[in-house]
């Protein structure tokens, strides 16, 4: 480390230095410029749900809102935090990188393509409205993923291997 990254006493600043705490939001002042175009945002839209005269179910804008906040908080990062422990523990570090990729990616596709893999929106009178074979075709996509996934991870370790890490 060099020593301009050094306090004046010589130690590595951490939060439990009181010659200098920790970063946060108040200093410097200018992060605070960050949430002016998210509020302005949450402003905005919050202007348009309101302001919609009814054309809006409040109730089940609220109930989506508030169930896709619980649906993260309880269940998919708990989720994503297990998955990338288990990632820590039982993978090389080389391996980590496209392993997490592969299922962050199969993830979003799996959540994308949800919705047609259970038919929702289908009518039986109608065979032409879901045409295609959506689950089986899922799983083609993220079985390639995992495949393109699995060699860039094989790649990286061996790399790293002759590398001498």
């Amino acid at each position: 480390m060099s020593t301009s990254s050094r306090t004046a006493g010589g130690s590595t600043p951490y939060a439990s230095d009181p010659r200098r705490p920790a970063t946060s939001a108040l200093t410097p002042w200018w992060r605070w410029l960050f949430l002016v175009p998210g509020l302005a945002a949450v402003g905005y839209g919050a202007f348009g749900l309101v302001g919609a005269g009814g054309r809006v179910p409040l109730l089940a804008w609220g109930t989506w809102f508030l169930g896709s906040a619980l649906l993260h908080d309880l269940v998919i990062a708990p989720l994503w935090i297990g998955l990338g422990w288990l990632a820590a523990r039982f993978l090389p570090r080389p391996a980590r990188g496209p392993v997490v990729v592969a299922a962050l990616v199969s993830g979003v596709l799996s959540l994308v393509a949800l919705p047609f893999v259970l038919g929702f929106g289908g009518d039986p009178g109608d065979p032409s409205f879901l045409p295609r074979d959506y689950d089986r075709n899922l799983l083609l996509i993220v079985l390639a993923v995992w495949l393109v996934a699995a060699v860039w991870a094989l790649v990286a370790v061996r790399r790293a291997r002759r590398q001498g890490h």
